[in-house]
């Protein structure tokens, strides 16, 4: 039984806001004293954290002890070039090679076995599909292989039916990066991009992707993960991240576009951010931009400084107590949403990973006729 958040200190509420990271692939002491004086709202593992399927489910089960309230226990497993469970389960084929071969029943099937192995090593959220649309620029911006296609239409056939496998197998999803990283030159981990997209563009093609997932019952997506990336159609040459702007997140992404879920700030020690605004000052901005909850994956030191930053931001009243509460309000609604994980299973895991290893050879197209994906 959890801890309702009205019980909680200032610093557990404003903890609830921070999406941490990690250090190690066990929650040793100072990982325990981590987690329980932030009592993060959520927590995302890495490749790091990961060393064997029995020792990933003990983790999130740590994890989930330690917590107050539930946390949302994420990962970045979206196959392809992002691939944190590799050496767990094998290779899972990246959206790219899914959208060439032209089936969506394989995004389907990628969402399903995903949401499995997911829920069977303890996690309830995926920081997948990316509903970014690809450019056709060749440049080195990170989103390699990452994105379903070069059209909105392609993007939303291929990223919802992934989605629905995902989400309907007790997995939820967060589409990233809003309002859309595609076009850029620059890999926002290390420098800030533009995206000199016009807002009619916008609209027409990257923000059509966000509004059709928002508006359909079986692919709607409980979180956004907001880009590092400048804007000119919405904040001029200011070379505000979106991240960081009322105009994007607030404005556009609650007002505008009607989306009641939780916005989450991509990683806060990115290059982009680091670069670019004092890390202390970013946080602040990114909750006052309408950011629920605001990614901190590395340091130790940041995560806590992040908690001290906001706890001072509303005890001074530059982040009013009620604007605090509507965060905490969202997340628990989503988080309201998230299905109890499998009991872990050796055995479950392996047919899991063996279901894996059929659609991987399906999208490489060298799966034996009579071998079935179900």
């Amino acid at each position: 039984m959890t801890t309702p958040t009205r019980m909680f200190s200032l610093e557990q509420k404003v903890g609830q806001l921070l999406f941490i990271g990690l250090p190690g692939p066990t929650l040793d002491a100072e990982a325990q004293q981590l987690v329980k004086s932030i009592q993060p709202g959520g927590v995302i593992l890495f490749a790091r954290n990961l060393e064997s399927p029995q020792q990933t489910a003990e983790l999130t089960a740590d994890i989930r002890r330690f917590s107050r309230v539930m946390p949302l226990i994420s990962i970045d497993q979206e196959g392809g070039r992002v691939d944190r469970l590799r050496h767990l389960a094998g290779p899972m084929p990246s959206a790219k090679q899914i959208s060439l071969a032209d089936d969506a029943k394989l995004a389907f099937e990628l969402g399903v076995v995903t949401a499995d192995l997911l829920r069977l090593l303890g996690f309830n959220m995926n920081f997948a599909p990316v509903l970014d649309i690809e450019a056709a620029n060749d440049q080195p911006n990170g989103l390699e292989e990452r994105c379903w296609g070069g059209q909105a239409m392609t993007v939303i056939r291929f990223a919802g039916t992934y989605l629905e496998g995902l989400q309907n197998h007790g997995i939820l999803g967060c589409g990233k990066h809003f309002p859309g990283l595609g076009d850029t030159a620059v890999d926002s981990h290390h420098a800030l991009p533009t995206v000199n997209r016009s807002e009619k563009q916008l609209l027409a093609e990257d923000l059509r992707v966000y509004a059709d997932l928002f508006s359909t019952l079986y692919t709607r997506v409980p979180a956004v993960m907001t880009a590092h990336a400048s804007y000119p159609a919405f904040d001029g040459h200011s070379g505000i991240p979106a991240s960081l702007s009322r105009n994007v997140v607030t404005d556009l992404l609650r007002k505008r576009m009607e989306f009641s879920g939780i916005a989450i700030c991509d990683d806060l020690e990115m290059g982009a951010i680091q670069k670019t605004v004092e890390f202390s000052e970013a946080v602040v901005r990114a909750v006052e931009a309408g950011n629920d909850m605001l990614l901190v994956c590395s340091r130790p030191d940041l995560m806590q400084e992040a908690q001290t930053t906001l706890v001072r931001a509303v005890e001074t009243g530059r982040i009013p107590r009620s604007r605090l509460e509507v965060s905490i309000d969202r997340i628990a609604k989503v988080k309201a949403m998230v299905m109890a994980p499998y009991a872990y299973s050796a055995e479950a895991f392996r047919r899991a990973t063996e279901r894996l290893a059929v659609l991987h050879r399906a999208v490489m197209g060298s799966a034996a006729p009579q071998e079935s994906l179900s």
